[in-house]
Order: structure tokens, then sequence, then C-alpha cells
């Protein structure tokens, strides 16, 4: 179970988001009975994949950075 999940920091898993908050705030049951369960799992799948999409846009970033920083030191050693 997720805690309470900030729309602001999930912007393209923001519709499911609300959808699964209203199927839990129908009925306690819904909850208890599974009937949210498939948004659940649409929404774990979206937030992993935009997880996954930041995950490469950090790594990308850190490679760049890297590359700056080998440039910057290479240059200090001639």
């Amino acid at each position: 179970m997720h805690s309470k999940l900030d729309l602001h920091k999930h912007i393209t898993c923001e519709d499911l988001i609300v959808q699964l908050d209203q199927c839990h705030q129908e009925s306690i049951l819904n909850r208890y009975l599974g009937r949210c369960n498939k948004l659940k799992l649409a929404m774990n799948d979206c937030l992993q994949a935009e997880f996954d999409h930041n995950r490469k846009l950090h790594f990308e970033k850190a490679k760049e950075k890297r590359r700056k920083l080998e440039e910057a030191w290479k240059g200090m050693d001639e």
C-alpha cells in the first residue's frame, strides 16, 4: 500500500492517483475487497515507468557532468 502520493511530484500518473483515491473513498470495502486492484496495478506500472525515465535522465546528466569534470582534470595535468 502506498503512502499518500503528491500529485505535483507525479504529473504523468496524476489521473490514476486521483481515480485510485476516489475508489478508496467510495467505500471502505473497496480497499479491503480488492475492488480497486486494477487501478492500483496500473498506478504502480505508471510510477515504475516514471521512475525508470527519471533514473535514465539522471544517469545521462551525471555522465555529462563526469565527462566535463574529467576534461577539466585533463586540462590541469597538461
